[in-house]
């Protein structure tokens, strides 16, 4: 089983080696280099003393000795060492031979006359490689461990660059707590590993965020269907084919119809992935929209409507859940309001509606099935109204005051006015 070794240590030991054998490489062939140009320079001298001798012979007819006192003219190969002969045969292209212990003779054969004779060049006292590699291999050994540290420098460098983002990165979701959201951008280079990360990050928000609404969605269908569900079973098992339903009957059986048909609505809507989406709103635009489209408006007529509201004054929401929680709360109020008033304004990043009611109003009216006694609805509009809130992080309150109702919904979290102006109080 191959040992594990984290990717930082697998880096620089890739790099460390890698610098290493790369530098020996160059070594090595340095040497190597160092040894052809000396052993060609000892050919051509050779070579150069070969063609004066046959010069000299082809001019006078006579054999002259060398010139140069390390070389000897041998008439034919066996007046050379046996040694020399036996590699000749075996090798008759060589030009280097040994001779003796740590010698070195370079041959030429050359013919003058009818008979061969070789040129032997005794070059063991000129072989400054060879002498000087002991006194080279210190500085070799010297360059080495420089070149050695400074590849640890430069993997130490790029595992802080590279490999010290991608550990954190990993150590984070390791470590990641479910219920907490992962937070790593502010750590990150700004570099394919930070798009990486924020990805990631992203990523893990994402899923988290359908995990708490499926969560959501599976607890209040259980919750907020039940009572409906109950009503509607009980209301059904004292159906008669021969006894028609009284007046209560119906009316719980359309009131539970219609508290599904509302729940299913608005849990649908915030269980959808394509309603957590924002985008910049004009609050005045949605009100306006919301109030043209709105059935119960035709038919108060006489209807006067206050609506302070700046033009300029956007907020970040999904526009369907925001038809949703606008279409509730002017619901509410023109039905629920003694005279044809209703006063819309935003008092800062606070949206105030209010309508003037008769009587007191529960102070838990945001619960869900709490209304007033003479209210002919089933008390889901404004539940439906704080849990949308609660979806954009909104501080919805009711008030009652002086025969006025007041819901205000504080946008303090959102992004507030793009000119910085509010509407007056």
């Amino acid at each position: 089983m191959f040992e594990q070794r984290s990717l930082k240590a697998t880096l620089q030991y890739s790099i460390v080696v890698f610098t290493l054998l790369l530098a020996l490489c160059f070594m090595l062939l340095m040497l190597s280099y160092a040894w052809i140009v000396e052993d060609n320079v000892f050919n051509r001298l050779v070579l150069s003393e070969a063609q004066f001798i046959q010069q000299q012979f082809q001019n006078t007819g006579d054999i002259v000795n060398p010139r140069h006192p390390f070389m000897t003219l041998y008439p034919g190969w066996q007046a050379l060492p046996e040694q020399v002969q036996q590699l000749h045969l075996l090798s008759p292209q060589r030009i280097e031979f040994p001779n003796g212990k740590d010698g070195t003779l370079h041959l030429q054969a050359l013919a003058l006359g009818p008979h061969e004779w070789v040129l032997a060049a005794d070059v063991s006292g000129f072989e400054v490689t060879r002498d000087y590699l002991p006194k080279l291999m210190p500085w070799l050994g010297l360059a080495l461990a420089l070149i050695w540290l400074l590849a640890f420098a430069l993997s130490r460098y790029l595992s802080q660059k590279v490999i010290r983002p991608l550990e954190h990165i990993s150590a984070s979701v390791k470590h990641h707590n479910p219920g907490q959201p992962l937070i790593l951008s502010d750590t990150l280079p700004d570099n394919e590993i930070g798009y990486l990360g924020r990805t990631i990050q992203n990523n893990i928000r994402q899923l988290q965020t359908a995990l708490a609404r499926e969560s959501d969605f599976t607890r209040d269908i259980s919750h907020e269907l039940r009572t409906p569900a109950t009503v509607l079973k009980m209301v059904l098992s004292r159906l008669s084919p021969s006894q028609p339903l009284d007046n209560d009957s119906l009316t719980q059986l359309r009131q539970s119809a219609l508290q599904m048909a509302q729940t299913l609505h608005v849990l649908l809507a915030l269980a959808r992935e394509e309603s957590m989406q924002k985008e910049r709103l004009c609050l005045l635009e949605e009100i306006e929209h919301c109030l043209v489209n709105n059935p119960q408006l035709t038919q108060q007529p006489q209807l006067a409507l206050e609506l302070q509201v700046p033009a300029n004054y956007q907020i970040q929401a999904n526009r369907n859940l925001l038809h949703i929680l606008l279409g509730n709360i002017i619901n509410n109020a023109l039905t629920h309001a003694s005279t044809s008033q209703l006063h819309i304004r935003l008092t800062d990043d606070t949206l105030i509606i209010a309508n003037p009611v008769a009587g007191a109003t529960p102070t838990d009216l945001l619960t869900a099935g709490v209304k007033s006694a003479s209210s002919p609805g089933i008390g889901q509009g404004m539940h439906i109204v704080k849990r949308i809130c609660q979806v954009y992080q909104w501080q919805v309150t009711s008030l009652n005051k002086e025969d006025w109702f007041y819901l205000n919904i504080d946008f303090c979290t959102d992004i507030g006015p793009t000119s910085g102006q509010t509407a007056d109080p």
